[in-house]
């Protein structure tokens, strides 16, 4: 309970942090985004079980959804299936090294976004959305993935600093997951 109280916390600070940037550099478009790098981490990691891990998702989803001003529960539901589709693939996969920890957190912000999309648009009309909108949007989720595989890197590191803090608290002398763990699935060059 204290590392997914944690991490939330971790989650809403770095989502704070990136809006506040972005708000006083006037940047809009390449924002990272830090909670999709924090499902894919409690994705890949392993260390949580899966309940408490769609909580996340969907708690950090409902926090965006404030945060951007997007109808409540539009991102709490698209990080809730990006993260459950994230954990089926850690039962396949591992991603090892921060190039493929990258792309898999690039790869989920696009599924999000996508996700959002087609439930904006879904709810365009009862909502009073205009669809031109949502269209330029979609135009620049590009940009949106390249921040988030840019900035995936140090949160990565950072969450895992924070889950050592936490083992190291709570007694634990297993070192958990680490950051260079071999793949379930070896990649094998022909």
């Amino acid at each position: 309970m204290l590392r997914a109280l944690t991490l939330l916390a971790a989650g809403w600070i770095l989502l704070a942090a990136v809006a506040g940037l972005g708000h006083s550099l006037s940047v809009t478009v390449m924002l990272p985004a830090t909670s999709a790098v924090l499902i894919t981490y409690l994705a890949y990691e392993r260390e949580g079980a899966l309940p408490v891990g769609l909580a996340l998702a969907v708690a950090l989803g409902y926090l965006e959804d404030l945060h951007q001003g997007t109808p409540r529960g539009a991102l709490s539901l698209a990080y809730a299936l990006t993260y459950l589709v994230l954990a089926w693939t850690s039962l396949r996969l591992a991603p090892s090294g921060l190039l493929a920890r990258s792309l898999a957190a690039g790869l989920a912000i696009l599924a999000v976004d996508l996700l959002t999309y087609l439930t904006l648009t879904l709810l365009a009309d009862p909502l009073g959305i205009a669809r031109g909108g949502l269209a330029e949007g979609l135009r620049v989720l590009h940009w949106h993935a390249l921040a988030t595989v840019l900035a995936t890197p140090p949160i990565w590191s950072m969450l895992a600093g924070i889950d050592g803090a936490l083992r190291r608290i709570g007694g634990q002398t297993s070192p958990g997951p680490t950051l260079d763990r071999p793949p379930l699935i070896p990649w094998k060059r022909p």
